[in-house]
């Protein structure tokens, strides 16, 4: 009779390790340059039919894998080896001083230059952050950070759109969108329908007159209560916004003055209103 083969584990761990660091290397480098996830959630970003969130989850789990396979390569199937390896570069390491602290201190330099946004670790991160913001430059975000997340009611409250959440809801049954309460939230009104968050949203604010201040016309002189009038919104809805943007304020505040207050200059400021409050 044949005898059959038994099963290596050795080629199964390490064809494991092999297909878990390649997706690991392959989600590490699309989650590099991957939009903040407010613009990700709000555009349905995907590449290769994955979200960034099927991305992360990709790497969270592949990186166990590797963890896993890695304590059975090293622990279960070579552990003689291992540790015999172990203990002969201890003793090696220990007759060759400089080649040891050499690498305590490139493990030093790494870590503390992370830490401290030290170059080059500073540009390599900034880079990152360059390119996922360079999504939103192109796709346009949200009113307002994880706007998907806002039900009707929540999201007619915002600046630019200021309108009754029946409103939006009757626009959207309209344009053929399934919806059937204003306590629904974008995201499952999206998920529903198998649409882009970002349409929704533009299907309920279609055909509104653009608001905005303009970076002329002294606004930093006046009120943010001022401000918010003239872009024809709600002075306590524009307040709500600027703080869901870390920005405090209040309607009775100048705007020179809340600009300053955190740690903004006017013009940054008023282009922050303006995005808030124009209406496509």
């Amino acid at each position: 009779m044949p005898v059959t083969p038994h099963f290596k584990w050795r080629v199964f761990i390490s064809a494991g390790l092999a297909l878990a660091f390649l997706v690991m290397f392959v989600s590490g480098i699309v989650l590099y340059i991957s939009p903040p996830g407010r613009v990700a959630n709000w555009t349905d970003w995907n590449i290769f039919g994955l979200t960034k969130k099927g991305w992360q989850n990709q790497h969270v789990i592949f990186g166990f894998a590797f963890i896993i396979l890695s304590i059975f390569h090293l622990f279960v199937i070579n552990w003689k080896a291992f540790f015999s390896y172990i203990k002969s570069k201890a003793s090696k390491g220990l007759n060759s001083p400089a080649e040891l602290l050499t690498s305590l201190v490139l493990f030093a330099v790494l870590a503390v230059g992370t830490f401290w946004h030290l170059p080059p670790f500073e540009q390599i991160i900034a880079l990152g952050d360059r390119l996922s913001g360079s999504w939103e430059d192109k796709t346009g975000g949200p009113p307002v950070p994880h706007a998907e997340t806002l039900s009707l009611e929540e999201l007619g409250k915002m600046p630019r759109v200021n309108e009754p959440g029946s409103e939006l809801l009757k626009k959207l049954q309209a344009a053929g969108i399934k919806a059937s309460s204003t306590q629904q939230t974008l995201l499952e009104i999206a998920a529903e329908n198998g649409a882009e968050v970002q349409r929704l949203y533009d299907i309920m604010v279609e055909g509104k007159r653009s608001g905005g201040l303009g970076e002329g016309g002294g606004w930093g002189k006046k009120t943010l209560g001022e401000a918010a009038n003239a872009a024809g919104v709600a002075p306590l809805a524009l307040q709500q916004a600027l703080k869901q943007q870390g920005i405090e304020a209040a309607p009775d505040e100048r705007i020179a003055d809340i600009a300053s207050k955190n740690g903004l200059g006017t013009p940054d400021l008023i282009r922050k209103i303006n995005a808030m409050t124009e209406k496509r």
